[in-house]
């Protein structure tokens, strides 16, 4: 039975999307704050030892690992985040934020990709740019899952009145969507009805398939003049 037929579904789903991002927000802001503080403080101390305390090759060769362990941590620390709440997105925009997670995940997977973006980005709200950000990093999953896939594209168009995404794959063609992925559409759908949206599934004759969105401009903007995209 479709999701839809539950009483308060659509409300369900809208609260776990909310306390999702208030989590990863938080945890963000965790991470980069105090583990963060942390990490920096045990760097400057290592470097304090290694110059003023007399040690032999072999201690030397303890520090090194140490330095080499905590930089290391210091990466998965900044991979964490980025997972979390990408600072690419408040920074620089959501296009920007788009270019970097699409080749972060498909040079992963060393899967072969193409994307189109418009020149100009919108002035979207904050809740509309997280929003669209997972709208594209949980469709993209979906379709890097699927099987035999050896490329994707993605597209974003932006005309006067509708902002239209499109992830395209080229996997094999499923009779029925496993329950995961099903369960993923939906999650997707709602995020992109929440806006005013609408979200179709095309499957691509001889194999693959095209994950849509078009959603209202007025929806996702703050009235500002657009800006430069990334």
């Amino acid at each position: 039975m479709p999701l839809t037929n539950f009483p308060g579904a659509q409300e369900m789903v809208e609260y776990l999307h909310e306390s999702a991002e208030h989590f990863r927000a938080s945890l963000s802001r965790e991470l980069h704050d105090e583990l963060g503080g942390l990490l920096v403080s045990v760097v400057m101390d290592v470097a304090f030892v290694e110059q003023h305390l007399e040690t032999d090759h072999a201690q030397r060769e303890r520090l090194h690992r140490v330095r080499h362990c905590l930089a290391e941590a210091i990466d998965l620390k900044r991979r964490m985040i980025e997972s979390l709440r990408p600072s690419l997105l408040d920074n620089f925009g959501l296009f920007r934020a788009l270019r970097w997670e699409v080749k972060h995940r498909c040079n992963t997977r060393q899967l072969p990709y193409s994307e189109i973006y418009p020149d100009i980005e919108p002035n979207f709200t904050t809740e509309a740019s997280i929003a669209l950000f997972r709208i594209v990093q949980e469709s993209l999953d979906i379709a890097l899952r699927q099987p035999s896939v050896t490329t994707t594209h993605i597209a974003v168009a932006v005309d006067p009145v509708t902002l239209r995404i499109a992830i395209s794959h080229d996997g094999e063609a499923a009779s029925a969507l496993p329950q995961d992925d099903a369960f993923a559409i939906y999650s997707v759908a709602h995020r992109v009805h929440a806006f005013g949206g609408q979200m179709t599934v095309t499957s691509v004759a001889g194999g693959g398939a095209t994950y849509s969105a078009g959603v209202p401009l007025a929806r996702l903007t703050a009235g500002s003049p657009p800006q430069p995209g990334g």
